[in-house]
This record gives structure tokens, C-alpha cells and sequence, in this order.
């Protein structure tokens, strides 16, 4: 049977499951998202039919958004540290006619040249793209106060005797997620369909609350690091690593796999006024959860037995520290005191090295391990345990 004889209704539904967002994107497992369109797009070339059946459809599912921006990079930024996927990129972007948001950004007293970055993204991205964009202002404060914002809508699938429209449910979907984007220095909408004004205040509105305070942030990353103690004490480790998930967001560090992103640092970077904070510097506290939730992460990933991805983020954090003191990453101190730090979050880091030391132990490689092991043992002097293993791993003298 051919698919022109099928009834309309079954037709409308077969169109519905190729042409889906979800049919036509993949995720890598570092969890980069690429969209393959080209695939399915050969559906409107069958014959006239059936592309006017299937286009419709295709524009009801799906909707796209051209960004304009005066940054070179802004795509490579946008795709790789973002992890917004990127439907057509910069190469081809400008042929790009089936969108339905223009979003262009002006940045005349920055001193760049205009138009010279477009890309487009699904409207089912456009929240991590303006997400992005938020991270970029909380890590470059004074920067958004020099940008302009031009927003355009349109109908791709107006004919040229139709009025053009967009639905209000739709207009909320593509200009409220830009709510998180502040303190731009003008708004407008541009274009031949009308931006609903309940939508653009509600745009407006969210745009004019203010950031989460850092001690906000401090407050939510701290509880839910207990949380993640508590679950990982009852034996929940699934739930653990969630929590500790939610505390890097919570603290603008977003954690995917083994890669992890810092944003905000010049956020956190000023005298805390709230309590339990209150006097203390916000970068230290956040440094400090930082080196917490790394030990206790460490320490879930042992109990789990992922002992690979315990000695990964171990050793991320010990290379930093290495690298701190002016030694290379994988470069260990002559004797174990010069490579301590003491002065700060010392028992938390000692069992970083501790527990680092374990998971090179499970993998078989006492000789990291007895490095470490040594260095823990500056840090934790009086800890039982960490005599004992370092006992344990001596090299034996026949």
C-alpha cells in the first residue's frame, strides 16, 4: 500500500512521528546535542501532495530562531561551553528564510562589527541559549548594559496573501525565556506580526527582577549538599549525585558527565551581606562548598564502586592544586609537605587525596596511590585510617 493511499488521519500521524523534534536529534554521551533535518527534508520533494500535507505539520512541531550577533565566536561559545545545539550554522545560517524569531543584538559602543555571527537554533533550545546568555552577564557584569536587543517575529508559513500571525502560546515560547537576560540597554520588536502586549510585559517584567543574590545561590548549594550527605549516608547514591548536581547549578557550575562549566566567578566575587554568610567573601565561601562537594562526590563514586570516575574528579581538583602552587598538573611536590596546603579547607582536602588514593588503589596503581596516600597524611595527621593505608601500601623489603 502507498502511503497516498492511506486514510488522511493516518497520513497526518506518520508525518507527525518523522517530523517531530525528537525523531531528528541525537545526544552524544558528553551530551552534545546535533539535529539532522537533512534526513526528512526529502519528504516535501515526493510530490505536490504530499508536501502540502506534511509542511503544515512540519511548521506546527517546529520553530526557529535566527540569532544575529556582532560576536565571531558567539556560536562556538553558545554550542560547545552552552551546550546548545546548533541547527544550521554560521556558513549557511544567512540563507536560513523558514524562521519564525529574529533575534539581533547591537552592540554599537562595544566597538565590534555588526552582523557578523548568525546561526539558528530550535525553539526547544531557545531557554538554554538565553541561559547562556545569563551566565555570560553574571561572569561579565556591565557588559549587557551596552547591548540592544532587536526582536523580530514572523510567520514562515504565511503565504503572501494571509495576515500573518503567531499564536499567543507561541509568542510565550519564544520571548519569554529571554526574561533571565537583564539590564539590557533597549528592547524592540520589529516585524510585520504583532508582539501581544501581556506577553511582552510578562517579558519585561521578568526582565526587570534582579539576579539571585550570591548568598541565595550559597544558601541553596549549601542545602543541597546536605542533602546529597544525607542520601548518600541512607545509601541512595543516585539521588546523592542529583543532589550534588543541583548544588554546582546552584553555585552557576554546571556539571555534565565529566565536564564541567564555571560561570559567575566575578558574581561571587564581593563582600557577602546576608547571613549565615554575612562579612565573609563570597568567592571564599563558594571555594570552600567547591572543595566539600568534590570530597564528598569523590567519596559517593568509591561507594558506587565508579572508582575511574572517582579517581577523574580526584584528580581534576589535585592537578588545580598542583597547578596552584606552581607545580604541573600531573607533576607531584619532591616531598609531600611542599605540596599541602594548610592554611585552608585542610581536612577536606586531605581526603580528596585520601579518597583519590582509594580509587587508584581498586584500579590497581599503588604507585599513585602511595603519592597521594603521603600528602594525605600531611593533611590528616591524626587520621587513623590514613595511617593505616599508608602502612598498608609500603613497598615491602624482601
Amino acid at each position: 500500500m502507498e502511503l497516498l493511499d492511506l486514510p488522511a488521519e493516518i497520513r497526518n500521524h506518520i508525518y507527525s512521528l518523522l517530523l517531530e523534534p525528537s525523531a531528528n536529534r541525537t545526544t552524544t554521551q558528553d551530551k552534545h546535542t546535533y539535529y539532522h533535518f537533512s534526513q526528512i527534508l526529502g519528504l516535501f520533494s515526493v510530490n505536490k501532495q504530499v508536501r502540502a500535507e506534511a509542511l503544515p505539520i512540519f511548521h506546527s512541531l517546529n520553530q526557529f530562531i535566527v540569532i544575529d550577533t556582532p560576536w565571531a565566536d558567539a556560536e562556538t561559545h553558545v554550542h560547545i561551553e552552552g551546550q546548545v545545539p546548533v541547527v544550521v550554522p554560521g556558513g549557511r545560517a544567512a540563507e536560513f528564510t523558514t524562521w519564525t524569531l529574529l533575534a539581533r543584538i547591537h552592540a554599537p559602543d562595544v566597538g565590534l562589527i555588526e552582523g557578523v555571527q548568525k546561526f539558528v537554533l530550535h525553539i526547544d533550545d531557545l531557554p538554554a541559549f538565553c541561559n547562556t546568555w545569563r551566565y555570560s552577564d553574571l561572569s561579565h557584569p556591565g557588559l549587557n548594559p551596552l547591548l540592544y536587543l532587536e526582536l523580530e517575529l514572523r510567520d514562515p508559513s504565511a503565504k503572501s496573501w494571509d495576515e500573518p500571525r503567531i499564536p499567543k502560546a507561541l509568542q510565550q515560547r519564544l520571548l519569554l525565556p529571554f526574561g533571565i537576560v537583564k539590564e539590557l540597554r533597549s528592547v524592540k520588536f520589529t516585524g510585520d506580526v504583532t508582539a501581544v502586549k501581556s506577553v511582552v510585559d510578562e517579558m519585561k517584567k521578568r526582565m526587570a527582577e534582579p539576579h539571585e543574590s550570591p548568598e541565595s545561590c550559597l544558601r541553596r548549594a549549601t542545602a543541597m549538599k546536605d542533602a546529597g550527605n544525607t542520601a548518600l549516608r541512607e545509601k541512595k547514591y543516585d539521588d546523592a549525585l542529583e543532589c550534588y548536581r543541583k548544588a554546582w547549578l546552584a553555585m552557576h557550575i554546571v556539571v555534565n558527565g565529566r565536564k564541567r562549566h564555571i560561570h559567575g566567578d566575578m558574581w561571587f566575587n564581593r563582600e557577602l551581606k546576608e547571613e549565615p554568610f554575612k562579612g565573609m567573601q563570597g568567592h571564599t565561601v563558594r571555594l570552600a562548598l567547591r572543595v566539600k562537594l568534590v570530597a564528598n562526590t569523590v567519596q559517593l563514586y568509591l561507594l558506587m564502586e565508579r572508582f575511574e570516575d572517582a579517581q577523574y574528579w580526584g584528580m581534576r581538583t589535585i592537578g588545580m592544586i598542583r597547578s596552584a602552587i606552581g607545580l604541573g598538573e600531573n607533576e607531584e611536590a619532591e616531598r609531600p609537605e611542599d605540596e599541602a596546603i594548610r592554611n585552608f579547607m585542610s581536612d577536606d582536602v586531605g581526603k580528596i587525596y585520601f579518597r583519590t588514593a582509594m580509587a587508584w588503589k581498586a584500579l590497581n596503581d599503588m604507585y599513585e596511590a602511595r603519592k597521594l596516600l603521603k600528602v594525605a597524611q600531611v593533611y590528616l595527621p591524626n587520621d587513623r585510617r590514613v595511617r593505616e593505608e599508608v602502612t598498608a601500601s609500603a613497598p615491602r623489603v624482601l
